[in-house]
């Protein structure tokens, strides 16, 4: 799964598995108000997210095991993928913790991920379904690194520490010259005070020195006003990062999609729809469109933007945030990818092919998620 992939947030897990034996409310969805004939094709695809290295010779999936544990697995262009997570390696997580979060280095040379810590204390009342969620949140997960083949693997954080008091992350984010990085780490998890609990972005150096990587100058720009943060990716720029935020906002429900330039500090809100759930943006390879999930077809639904009934599509935008345009209809009724009717779907997150024609997705169709191919047709202006 990628970087992002809270699309529910840790309180929205718990809450919808105590209310998964109840039936969803059957909706009628809205009508968008932006073209909705912007996927040329959509198709189920193998299960695990598809994220391609910049030179689109290889690629890794995260998907779980035979025993439900979330593993890396790379190949290359045409070839099955093999796991490289599924045996112990030195300086790696062990093969019965999870790994999530998977991103390339734009060198092609390194994976990042998320490795679930070994020593974590999770709250009283919980079941492995709650715990995964809170995992894919980014919550008790620390930061690695490996070669695509396994052979090589560091940890560069080591969250819950006193040297490191965050309690897990989500990201990371690199330039595209690989130069900097980018993550939000979580340093209150207090979800009675903030729903999704406080979360600051953290920028940081990227080097290598005698082919060992790690991250220094690590310095904090969360823009004033933000309690949750979380990073897309950049443009092609090197200075323009996609986040999702609650940047003056009362509630964090209404998460917008903004851009920050990480030279000035400059903010600007790309969606400005504080009653709808705008979130997991990333730019396309060209950084001419963002893809993200919204809850805006829906949006005459006051419930569609909470997390108990949450309902989110897939849309495009251009990168000033003008032409809105409706990707998928899981939500709606006749379409290849809808969902049962009466039953809600979460559109999670996708990443672009390097060539920005397709992308690989998921919808949390819960508690499973479901894997996409979407294709886009010339409609799309891509």
């Amino acid at each position: 799964m990628s970087g992002k992939l809270c699309t529910v947030a840790a309180v929205t897990l718990s809450f919808l598995f105590l209310l998964a034996a109840l039936p969803m409310r059957s909706q009628t969805a809205a009508e968008p108000g932006a073209n909705s004939q912007c996927a040329s094709s959509i198709t189920r695809a193998r299960g695990g997210l598809v994220v391609w290295s910049p030179n689109h010779q290889q690629y890794v999936v995260n998907k779980p095991d035979a025993a439900g544990i979330f593993q890396l697995y790379v190949g290359n262009a045409g070839a099955d993928p093999v796991c490289i997570t599924c045996t112990q390696q030195p300086n790696g997580p062990a093969p019965n913790l999870h790994k999530l979060q998977p991103h390339w280095h734009p060198s092609g040379q390194w994976i990042v991920l998320a490795g679930e810590m070994d020593n974590f204390q999770p709250p009283l009342i919980s079941t492995p379904a709650l715990i995964l969620g809170w995992l894919e949140c980014g919550l008790w997960m620390n930061i690695y690194m490996t070669r695509p083949d396994g052979s090589e693997w560091y940890q560069l954080s080591n969250f819950g520490t006193s040297q490191q008091p965050a309690n897990g992350f989500t990201g990371v984010a690199f330039t595209p010259d690989g130069t900097k990085a980018v993550w939000a780490q979580i340093v209150n998890g207090n979800f009675w005070q903030y729903l999704f609990g406080k979360w600051q972005l953290i920028q940081a150096d990227f080097q290598e020195n005698n082919g060992v990587p790690s991250f220094t100058n690590l310095t904090d720009i969360t823009p004033a006003g933000a309690n949750w943060i979380e990073p897309g990716n950049f443009a092609p720029d090197n200075k323009s990062l996609l986040i999702t935020s609650d940047i003056g906002m009362s509630n964090p429900q209404g998460m917008d999609q903004f851009i920050l330039d990480i030279t000035t500090g400059q903010v600007v809100n790309l969606t400005n729809s504080p009653t709808v759930w705008d979130e997991h943006g990333v730019f396309s390879p060209d950084g001419k469109k963002i893809l993200f999930m919204s809850s805006y077809p829906f949006r005459s639904n006051p419930f569609s933007d909470t997390v108990l009934f949450l309902k989110t599509e897939f849309m495009l935008m251009n990168n000033d945030g003008s032409n809105l345009e409706q990707v998928t209809h899981f939500n709606y009724f006749g379409y290849a990818e809808s969902n049962p009717p009466g039953q809600g779907s979460v559109a999670a997150n996708g990443e672009w092919s390097p060539d920005g024609r397709w992308i690989s997705a998921l919808n949390l169709f819960f508690p499973n998620y479901q894997t996409w191919s979407i294709a886009f047709g010339d409609g799309c202006s891509l």
